[in-house]
């Protein structure tokens, strides 16, 4: 179990990082990279830029590495 959250955190963390790095180069090429969560049919356009997305993934990867770690306790 230990190993699978390891990966799973590794995997997240990793996703987050090309998010950043694509949000990075994009911007430098003048475009905006972003997500829409909302309706388009709708017109109700909610906007998240790929670095909060990014960032959010490498929050996420970084909790679960944390919680893959051993339990080191002191006596």
């Amino acid at each position: 179990m230990q190993r699978t959250v390891s990966w799973i955190g590794g995997v997240f963390c990793s996703i987050g990082v090309v998010l950043i790095a694509a949000s990075i180069v994009m911007n430098f090429f003048g475009l905006e990279a972003s997500y829409n969560f909302g309706d388009p049919a709708k017109y109700q356009f909610y906007l998240v830029p790929f670095w909060q997305l990014g960032l959010a993934a490498v929050a996420i990867g970084c909790v679960f590495l944390l919680s893959s770690r051993p339990d080191r306790t002191v006596r």
